[in-house]
């Protein structure tokens, strides 16, 4: 009995292992391709972002479609297979789904290379149409790679999954960074340059392949399977080439086989499908609706690079919510498993909280620091007021994209992706009735209201789900007085370093606002919460990597001496 209970705990180790290891490989490999636009707007300049970030957006479309959840399908239906040492049905998975990803990357490929020029016309940006045709060839490769990685994480081997996607990213920023200092040097046109850096989408999509294909260990003799109606059986008998002889019975037909399959990926693929949206609406609205302000077409381009400036940013916010929100998904999961509604209910009201904590810290602090920040990241302030403005999309970003965590853990794919549709849709018109008047702060501020409309409907699928308790009045003080804190401390430093380093070059000096007023910021906020008692000791012991560890007893001084100041007082 003991062997068998340390067995099923060693087995469920491994099994968060490998998760927490495939999911920090995905944050790893997010940031990487987030902070890569950097150094691409600063070599090529706005006009190249511009179009480098509207192309992106269509081809990530074009391949969440042709992979259209497949892959998720594969990992279930192989963990299924392999649970019931079916090694041959899971295969047999993998065989089919590479055939149907195989040709639906095919079919793909040939009309977004046939119709780029179709695309960058509805887009309206006629230049975008080689950039187009460079980023198709990715969808020759990746769909396989794709299917591979959900074979893997079937049979729970994470390793080669999280490698091969550390390899493509690595692969295709490198490729990037080598085409863009060639195109720079060679002086191309940005329509050229463009479609150069998206050569790095197919060369990593290659890099991801080749991980997934590189087997540490094979057996030389595997046997030679034979399907066959009658039951499973291995013989003794070898064949021609020495391996054993297997005859195995094929349990399902291919018909059923593919109703299972198609079964499982329509439902992921409809909520895949939904995250592209954003920056899809983007891609073909912006640039059209700033040519009815001026019809220059690389000021056009230019203005929506300006405009990608400040959603970069966002997106490493949202990034770093969700990452901090799924953290605390095994707490929440184990909650509901014991059955415990009032444990699993007070940890979703925590991950909410938290999720807004960090989005309201996230935006006042770029909105305070909008200017030192774009001119040390994309060397001038051009665009400061939009990235001000866009910042505030960091409440509504971090809040959806905690509420989406907690709903899909709850098993409800369906939610998130029907409330962030809706949330596209209004982005779309908000997009129609304000950036023509408006030009990019117009964009930034639909993009905030939109990301704000997908939270409120996120918390209200949410609380059809988990009885949150109802707000306090308490905590909204003590949130708000901290903010308050934050938002004085990082307003005072900056002033101050800003005039302290007024005579340095303009990028190290906005750098040296930056990095003091970022660090700064966060020490005074998450003080603050501790001090007024938002955050109790058994709530920030949650967070992983903070009980027990060095700062912990930091936080316990500040509170203590906050309660000793007030009992005074």
């Amino acid at each position: 009995m003991e062997t068998e209970y340390e067995a099923r705990n060693v087995g469920k180790k491994a099994i968060w292992h490998g998760a927490a290891l495939l999911g920090g490989a995905a944050l790893l490999s997010k940031l990487i391709g987030t902070l890569q636009k950097i150094p691409l707007q600063n070599m090529a300049g706005d006009e190249v972002f511009g179009l480098y970030s509207a192309v992106y957006a269509l081809a990530v479309m074009w391949m969440t479609l042709a992979s259209a959840g497949i892959p998720v399908a594969v990992s279930v239906l192989v963990a299924e297979k392999t649970a019931r040492g079916d090694e041959h049905g899971a295969q047999r998975v993998l065989r089919w789904a590479l055939g149907l990803l195989g040709i639906s990357g095919l079919v793909m490929f040939v009309i977004l290379w046939l119709g780029a020029d179709l695309f960058a016309g509805w887009m309206g940006l006629e230049s975008a149409a080689p950039a187009i045709r460079m980023s198709s060839l990715a969808l020759l490769v990746a769909p396989a790679t794709a299917v591979l990685r959900g074979y893997s994480q079937g049979k729970m081997e994470m390793l080669r999954p999280a490698v091969s996607q550390l390899a493509e990213q690595i692969a295709r920023v490198t490729f990037m960074l080598v085409a863009l200092l060639l195109a720079v040097n060679a002086s191309w046109s940005a329509s050229a340059t463009a479609a150069s850096v998206h050569g790095g989408l197919a060369a990593g999509a290659a890099a991801g392949l080749i991980a997934m294909l590189w087997v540490t260990s094979r057996s030389r003799n595997k046997p030679v399977v034979i399907r066959a109606t009658g039951a499973r059986k291995t013989f003794g008998k070898e064949g021609p080439s020495g391996a054993t002889i297997r005859i195995v019975r094929v349990t399902e037909t291919r018909t059923v086989l593919l109703k299972r399959i198609f079964a499982v990926a329509i439902p992921v693929a409809v909520a895949s499908v939904v995250a592209p949206l954003f920056g899809l609406i983007d891609a073909f609205s912006i640039p059209r609706f700033l040519q009815q302000e001026d019809g220059e077409a690389a000021w056009t381009i230019a203005q929506y690079g300006v405009y990608n400036r400040g959603v970069a940013l966002l997106q490493l916010v949202i990034m770093g919510a969700a990452g901090a929100a799924s953290a605390l998904v095994p707490a929440l999961t184990a909650a509901r498993a014991r059955g415990d509604d009032k444990a699993f209910a007070s940890r979703a009201l925590f991950v909410m909280r938290l999720a807004w904590w960090i989005g309201c810290a996230s935006a006042v602090g770029l909105a305070l620091l909008a200017s030192p920040i774009n001119k040390a990241l994309f060397a001038d302030g051009n665009g400061t007021a939009a990235m001000a403005i866009i910042a505030f999309a960091a409440v509504g970003g971090t809040l959806q994209a905690a509420s989406a965590a907690l709903l899909q853990g709850m098993g409800d794919l369906r939610s998130p992706a029907v409330n962030l549709a809706a949330a596209a849709l209004l982005k779309l018109t908000l997009n129609a009735v304000l950036v023509p008047t408006h030009g990019i702060r117009g964009a930034a501020a639909a993009m905030a209201m939109a990301f704000a409309i997908a939270a409120v409907l996120n918390a209200l699928s949410l609380r059809q789900r988990v009885r949150l308790p109802a707000p306090r009045v308490s905590l909204a003080w003590r949130s708000g007085a901290a903010l308050a804190a934050m938002a004085a401390a990082v307003a005072l430093l900056a002033l101050g370093l800003g005039a302290l380093t007024a005579a340095l070059p303009t990028r190290v000096a906005a750098l040296l606002v930056t990095l003091p007023g970022v660090a700064v910021g966060a020490a005074v906020f998450a003080a603050a919460l501790v001090a007024l008692g938002a955050v109790a000791p058994q709530q920030w012991r949650e967070l992983p990597g903070l009980s027990g560890s060095r700062f912990e007893p930091y936080l316990l001084r500040i509170r203590s001496l906050f309660k000793r100041l007030h009992k005074e007082g």
